[in-house]
């Protein structure tokens, strides 16, 4: 079966006269491209928001949303339309971590328009796009860019096809936002780092009749080679998403069935209960052989947002949520920047990279470390146990929510204090907690000799030399 798509936007929207010279060209219509380019509307910039996609639908994507991101669709005054979608803000996260199991109250549920929230890309999407057009944008759909327009070395604009012929449009600004195999990327030449392959394949379908016990809940839990999630999303639908690790003969080799992927959700107690009786009414969704990265994250005349500039590992469920918080930092940027000089313009892009990369880097190791296949190191579930107990769990959902730093809430001195109780309680063999301790400490060493010193891939294709602003994006 195929997940409706119904409430997408097709041709019918599109621009059948696309502008010739804006402000801004944003390339990519969804959950990123299509908010920056409502909120620069609303500022008086002109946008040509471009997609290569017919009809803005579903499209492969997790879409596990945390409180900051309820706060953003608030802001941008759609959160109303997402609610009437029937998807239900969480109040909890039923989480377990190897051996720790507890029920996470979101502060947001109490104080705020919820804890999170997950809603389906095909409904989520045309809603973001929506609002864009309230704002007077005229989104171009079915034009692919086939390449940027350039002069005195920076980008001035892209080159479409489109179904009616090849169109230039003329721009201040190229944005980014077209995903992970993004075209201005590419074009740009821009170098990814910080790479970090995928070693996990993710899954995930939707199910009708679902019966979850209790208020809306996230279930997020991960133990052994094990990582299961569920939860309810709209149109009274219940999610349910898989991990495990590859094998060895990596994603080719990989195959998911749907008794599989049945057999890996029941093993999830809470899981289990909320599908007994339940029926599946989607096919089975995958994503393997993916890297998480960073990206060149602007240069002259051009600036990436979204998975175009920065992708992490799906286990953070943080793919929407930082798209969305990159947007409110660069449209905060610039419009006051874009009728100045194109030095300030690209300084002012320059800053936002460096910016970005400040932001996320400690949410990506934590993401990468939620990914990677086999048990988690056993301090993890120490710390957060302690913290449960001391009423500061809810610390660790700020976490998840990006209200607050890894390195506050998961920090060295109370991984010290795990470490400290494990081996004064013997529960875990010694060697084992100093091992983890020890390769733990490694990585965070490693780290931030990355920080000092990324290691860069070669730029797909110099059209215009990404190292203009690598200085920037350090």
């Amino acid at each position: 079966m195929s997940v409706s798509t119904s409430t997408a936007l097709g041709p019918a929207d599109a621009v059948p006269d696309p502008p010739r010279q804006v402000d801004v060209v944003i390339v990519g219509a969804r959950c990123a491209g299509a908010p920056l380019a409502t909120l620069l509307a609303r500022a008086g910039r002109t946008v040509a928001l471009v997609d290569r996609a017919e009809r803005i639908g579903n499209t492969l994507s997790s879409h596990i949303m945390q409180a900051d991101t309820l706060r953003f669709l608030d802001r941008l005054g759609v959160l109303p339309d997402v609610l009437a979608t029937g998807a239900p803000p969480f109040v909890a996260a039923d989480t377990r971590l190897e051996d720790f199991h507890g029920l996470l109250r979101y502060p947001g549920a109490t104080h705020g328009p919820g804890g999170g929230i997950c809603v389906r890309r095909q409904m989520l999407d045309p809603l973001l796009l929506v609002a864009a057009r309230r704002a007077g944008v005229q989104p171009v759909l079915g034009a692919k860019v086939t390449d940027l327009l350039i002069g005195d070395g920076r980008v001035t604009g892209v080159r479409l096809r489109t179904a009616s012929g090849p169109v230039e449009i003329a721009a201040k600004l190229v944005v980014g936002a077209d995903g992970r195999q993004s075209t201005v990327a590419r074009l740009v030449g821009a170098r990814r780092y910080h790479v970090v392959p995928g070693t996990r394949a993710y899954h995930w379908s939707y199910f009708a009749d679902a019966t979850p016990a209790g208020p809306p809940t996230f279930v997020f839990h991960r133990w052994g080679d094990q990582f299961v999630l569920g939860a309810p999303t709209d149109s009274g639908l219940y999610l349910v998403g898989t991990a495990h690790t590859l094998p060895v003969g990596g994603p080719a080799g990989h195959r998911c069935t749907a008794e599989d992927f049945l057999a890996d959700a029941t093993s999830c107690p809470p899981v289990a209960q909320a599908l007994a009786g339940a029926q599946r009414v989607a096919g089975i969704f995958g994503l393997t052989g993916f890297d998480g990265y960073f990206r060149d994250g602007a240069g002259p005349g051009w600036v990436l947002i979204g998975d175009a500039g920065h992708f992490k590992d799906p286990a953070a469920g943080r793919g929407i949520g930082d798209a969305f918080r990159q947007v409110d930092a660069l449209a905060a940027t610039l419009p006051g920047v874009l009728d100045g000089s194109a030095r300030d313009l690209d300084g002012a892009t320059a800053a936002f990279a460096r910016w970005r990369d400040r932001e996320f880097l400690a949410h990506y190791w934590v993401g990468s470390d939620l990914g990677r296949s086999g048990e988690i190191p056993t301090f993890l579930p120490e710390i957060v146990r302690r913290m449960t107990d001391r009423g500061r769990g809810a610390d660790l959902l700020a976490v998840l929510s990006h209200d607050a730093q890894p390195t506050t809430v998961l920090s060295p001195g109370r991984a010290v204090g795990a470490v400290g109780r494990l081996l004064a309680g013997g529960r875990v063999p010694r060697r084992r907690v100093l091992a983890e301790f020890g390769a733990a400490v490694g990585d965070q060493f490693r780290r931030a000799r990355l920080v000092r010193r990324p290691r860069h891939e070669a730029a797909t294709a110099p059209t215009v030399v990404a190292g203009a602003s690598t200085e920037g994006c350090r």
